[in-house]
C-alpha cells in the first residue's frame, strides 16, 4: 500500500508539473500574440492566439483576441465565430459584443452592428474601442458630426489610444481637412510607432496632399513592419502611379492583389491606368 501511495503521489505531482508547464507555455503564446498584434504583425499574432486556444479552449480572452486579429486579416466569418463563442462563454463581456459589431460592419450588416455596439456600451459606457467603431458607422452614414463626437469622447477618456487619432484623422481627410488629418496621424504614429496600418493611413494622407515621397516612405515602413501587407503594396503602387513610375506601380498593385484578391475591385482602375500609361496610350 505504501508503494502504491508513493506511486500515486509521484504520478499526480508529475501531472501537475506538466499541466503547469502547459499553462505557462500558453500564457507566453498569448503575451507574444498581443505584442505581435500591437506591432501590426497580424498573421503571426493569429497563429499565436490559435495555439493559445488549443491549450485553453474555454478562454474568452483567447477568442476575443483572435477575433480582433481575424478582422485585420479580413477573415470576417472567422472573427464572427470567435466573438460569438466568447459571448457564449461569457454573456456580459462588452469586448466580445464590440468585436462582433465590427465583424457585422465588415459584413455590411449595419443594423446588427449597431445592436452589438449598443450592447457593448450598455455594459461599459467608456469603452473607447466601441466609441471608435460607432464613429465609423455614423461617418459612413454621412453623420460626420456624430462621428466626431464619439471620437472626441474617446480621446477625452483615453488620450493615449492611437486608434482614436487614426480614425479622427481619417474623418478629417474625408471632409477635406488634410492638415488636421495629418496632425492626428502624426500623433497616432507617436503613440504606436510599430503599427503598419497607421503608416498606411498616414501614407494615404500624404498622397492626397501630393507629398508622394513621404507617402512612399510610410508605405515602405508599413511593409518593413508587415512584409505581406497587401494594402501597403496597393497604396504604394498608386503613389508610384502619380509619380509616373509605371513599372513600380504595376508591380506593387499586382503584388497587393495577389496577396489579397479582395483588393482588386478597389485598385483595378489604378492598375489599368498604370498599364495604359506605360504603353503610351
Amino acid at each position: 500500500m505504501k508503494k502504491a501511495s508513493i506511486f500515486l503521489f509521484l504520478h499526480i505531482s508529475i501531472f501537475n508539473f506538466l499541466l503547469a508547464q502547459d499553462v505557462q507555455e500558453s500564457e507566453i503564446l498569448f503575451t507574444q500574440g498581443e505584442k505581435l498584434f500591437t506591432e501590426g504583425k497580424f498573421t503571426d499574432a493569429y497563429f499565436n492566439f490559435t495555439k493559445y486556444i488549443q491549450y485553453n479552449p474555454d478562454s474568452v480572452k483567447g477568442y476575443i483576441s483572435r477575433g480582433n486579429t481575424a478582422i485585420f486579416l479580413n477573415k470576417i466569418k472567422d472573427a464572427e465565430t470567435d466573438f460569438k463563442k466568447a459571448i457564449e462563454l461569457e454573456p456580459n463581456n462588452y469586448k466580445a459584443y464590440s468585436g462582433l459589431g465590427t465583424a457585422y460592419v465588415y459584413m455590411q450588416n449595419d443594423s446588427e452592428a449597431l445592436k452589438s455596439y449598443t450592447k457593448a456600451l450598455e455594459l461599459n459606457p467608456n469603452d473607447v474601442v466601441t466609441l471608435n467603431s460607432l464613429s465609423v458607422i455614423y461617418h459612413a452614414g454621412g453623420k460626420t458630426s456624430e462621428a466626431m463626437n464619439y471620437l472626441n469622447k474617446a480621446i477625452e477618456i483615453k488620450p493615449d489610444y492611437a486608434d482614436s487619432y487614426k480614425n479622427r484623422g481619417s474623418v478629417y481627410l474625408l471632409t477635406g481637412d488634410s492638415l488636421k488629418a495629418l496632425e492626428d496621424l502624426n500623433k497616432a504614429v507617436e503613440l504606436a510607432p510599430n503599427r503598419a496600418d497607421i503608416y498606411n493611413t498616414r501614407g494615404a494622407i500624404y498622397r492626397e496632399m501630393e507629398r508622394y515621397d513621404e507617402a512612399i516612405a510610410d508605405f515602405n515602413k508599413s511593409l518593413e513592419l508587415d512584409p505581406n501587407n497587401a494594402e501597403a503594396y496597393c497604396r504604394r503602387g498608386v503613389a508610384y502611379l502619380y509619380k509616373n513610375d509605371y513599372s513600380k506601380a504595376i508591380n506593387d498593385m499586382e503584388t497587393g492583389i495577389k496577396l489579397q484578391p479582395s483588393m482588386e475591385p478597389l485598385i483595378s482602375k489604378y492598375l489599368e491606368e498604370a498599364k495604359q500609361r506605360k504603353e503610351g496610350k
